[in-house]
C-alpha cells in the first residue's frame, strides 16, 4: 500500500483505517467493482495487483480524483459516475463497498448513513446480488455504532455474512464482512 502515490481532496472521503482494513483483508476475484470509491485508493491498489477494476462514485469530484490517481499510479480502471448501481452494467466476481455507515443525519454524505446507519447500506444490499457472478462475494465495512445484528437478520435470507476483520477504537469498532449470495 505504501507504493501508491495518491492525491486527496477536501470534498472526497480521505482513506482512513476502514479503507486500509479492506486493502489488508479483502481477497477479490479477477473482476472487481468498487461502489463509492472516493479517492480510488482501494480500486487502484487492487488494479495494481492485476485485478480488472470498475470504480464508481456518486460525486463528480471523486470521479475526477479516481481518474487522476489511477493515471498517477499507472493503472487502468473503468470509472463510472453512479448512485450505487444506477449506471453499472454486467456482473463481477467481487463487489467492495466501504459505505457511509455512521448513524447520523444532516452530515456529509461521505460518512452519514442516516439515523440507523443503514440508509445507503440497505439500498446497496437490495441490489448487489444482481451484479455478482455465481460464487461471487461482497466485502462491506460495518460499524458497531449501528445494529449489525438487525441488518444481518433483515438480509440473512439473501446473504451469508462472515466477519473477516475488525478494528477497535475508543468509541467504535469497525468490521469487514464478506457476504455471499444464498442460492
Amino acid at each position: 500500500m505504501d507504493m501508491l502515490d495518491m492525491d486527496y481532496s477536501d470534498s472526497v472521503y480521505r482513506p482512513a483505517e476502514d479503507s486500509y482494513m479492506v486493502m489488508d483483508h479483502a481477497n477479490p476475484g479477477a473482476r472487481m467493482l468498487e461502489i463509492g470509491a472516493g479517492s480510488g485508493i482501494i480500486s487502484i491498489y487492487f488494479a495494481s495487483l492485476g485485478k480488472i477494476v470498475t470504480a464508481t462514485d456518486i460525486s463528480e469530484d471523486a470521479i475526477k480524483l479516481i481518474k487522476h490517481n489511477a493515471e498517477k499510479n499507472n493503472v487502468r480502471i473503468n470509472v463510472i459516475e453512479s448512485d450505487l448501481f444506477e449506471n453499472v452494467n454486467g456482473k463481477y466476481n467481487t463487489i467492495i463497498f466501504n459505505p457511509p455507515y455512521l448513524p447520523v443525519e444532516g452530515e456529509s454524505p461521505q460518512w452519514s448513513g442516516g439515523s440507523d446507519g443503514f440508509k445507503v447500506i440497505s439500498r446497496f444490499l437490495n441490489d448487489a446480488w444482481k451484479y455478482l457472478e455465481k460464487h461471487g462475494n461482497i466485502y462491506i465495512v460495518l460499524s458497531d455504532l449501528t445494529d449489525i445484528n438487525l441488518l444481518i437478520k433483515n438480509y440473512n435470507n439473501r446473504y451469508n455474512f462472515k466477519k473477516i476483520a475488525s478494528m477497535d477504537f475508543e468509541f467504535e469498532s469497525i468490521f469487514l464482512y464478506e457476504l455471499t449470495v444464498i442460492s
